[in-house]
């Protein structure tokens, strides 16, 4: 698994240029999220008004719990970053020579953007809505092993991580906020 993990790895991190080195690296920042987190936020408030600070606080505290989790993994499992491996330094396309922390399993981005992806999908019930959050979800996944920070497993578990935990957390927040109004 690991071999195919790395393969993949050195299929998915090319050179794509300046324009695609450029786009990559600012989706994998949290100044891109900023226009998606406002107009998340209006569509909560004016959809969910008796729950707009009951959802924002959920939110919150599920991104909080989801990136804290991936840094106990993180520092449970010590799979160190492609971008750590002295086998791969020869041939890994980093942009900017960044790489972050040492160990990479799993992305704190992906289960992040996918926690937040289900979480508001199973919320709103809006196609649009989901389609937004799951095309940003997919980029910043693969902004992740395209910049060398992330092999795509690290990613991939990222994303069941954050949707086990988006789930669990719907059903706690309907339970508890559906049930008052």
């Amino acid at each position: 698994m690991i071999e195919f993990d790395t393969s993949l790895f050195d299929w998915l991190n090319t050179d794509g240029g300046p324009f695609l080195d450029g786009a990559l690296e600012l989706i994998s920042t949290r100044y891109f999220a900023i226009p998606v987190y406002l107009y998340l936020a209006f569509r909560l408030f004016s959809r969910f008004k008796p729950l707009f600070l009951k959802s924002l606080f959920s939110i919150a505290l599920l991104i909080l719990v989801s990136d804290q989790l991936s840094v106990a993994v993180k520092n449970t499992v010590e799979r160190k970053r492609p971008c750590h491996e002295a086998a791969l330094q020869a041939d890994i396309h980093l942009v900017d020579g960044r790489c972050g922390g040492l160990y990479g399993f799993y992305s704190s981005h992906a289960s992040n953007t996918m926690a937040l992806t289900v979480f508001l999908s199973l919320l709103f019930q809006n196609r649009w809505v989901t389609v937004l959050l799951g095309t940003w979800t997919v980029l910043v996944g693969y902004s992740r092993i395209y910049l060398g920070a992330h092999y795509p497993l690290d990613v991939l578990s990222g994303w069941a991580a954050g949707a086990t935990l988006a789930y669990l957390a719907f059903l706690l927040f309907r339970r508890f906020s559906f049930s008052e109004s």
